[in-house]
């Protein structure tokens, strides 16, 4: 009985360990870099206009399935963004131009999904985080323009889900910002972006490193098992 007490105590000192472990939305490619960290350029691609499924992933050795409701273009080059400005702009000596925020070639444009419309990602192997730089058209005179991101579990379920507002120079070129989602363990299965015509390059992503309260259930387990090998023994 005294045995059996134990164990349910440890049990829920691991429940509660885990419990602190929490999601975050994420603004910068550095909080998802690390070991297994991969990013997708979509360089290999020039103007396939799609609904999928694609296996965007094979530039980085992984299956990692793009759909969309119609049409995206993956490997767009240019993209009127409204009051947003211009994304995709080539540079030259005259203007000075960079490409895209990431400063290299082509990217991903939904130009044609309406509101509420989505496009996506499906990963073979779940992933702990995942982002991209993003930017959306903007009509004339508005700034309320909003896009979502979300993250799904193996099932299709929502994980999170966070909505942000990109308001850029209706002059500018190239201008974005980054966002994405960072959770504690690999569950993320797939990634959606949606509301408006959008804008994405570099789709970052990398598998989950072991965080302080997972190493903490690690030691809360091996301590139970030694603790009933010690009693078995005593009670011999």
């Amino acid at each position: 009985m005294k045995l059996h007490h134990f164990a349910l105590s440890a049990s829920a000192l691991a429940l509660a360990l885990a419990g602190t472990a929490h999601a975050a939305q994420v603004n910068s490619p550095a909080s998802i870099s690390g070991s297994g960290t991969k990013v997708i350029t979509f360089d290999g691609y020039d103007g396939l206009l799609t609904t999928g499924p694609v296996n965007v992933g094979a530039e980085v050795g992984d299956t990692v399935t793009f759909t969309s409701v119609p049409y995206s273009m993956i490997g767009a080059n240019a993209q009127d963004l409204g009051d947003n400005g211009l994304w995709g702009a080539r540079g030259n000596p005259t203007d000075g131009l960079e490409p895209t925020p990431t400063g290299s070639g082509n990217f991903l444009a939904s130009a044609f999904i309406t509101k509420r419309g989505e496009f996506g990602f499906s990963f073979a192997n779940p992933v702990s985080s995942v982002g991209a730089w993003l930017n959306q058209y903007q009509a004339t005179g508005t700034t309320n323009n909003r896009l979502v991101f979300i993250a799904y579990d193996i099932d299709g379920n929502e994980l999170e889900s966070y909505t942000a507002t990109v308001n850029t120079d209706a002059f500018g070129y190239n201008e974005g910002s980054f966002f994405g989602i960072q959770r504690a363990s690999a569950d993320i299965y797939g990634f959606g972006v949606a509301d408006g015509s959008i804008v994405m390059d570099n789709l970052t992503y990398t598998a989950a490193v072991p965080e302080p309260s997972s190493y903490a259930l690690m030691v809360v387990g091996l301590g139970l098992l030694g603790a009933v090998a010690r009693r078995r023994q005593v009670s011999r």
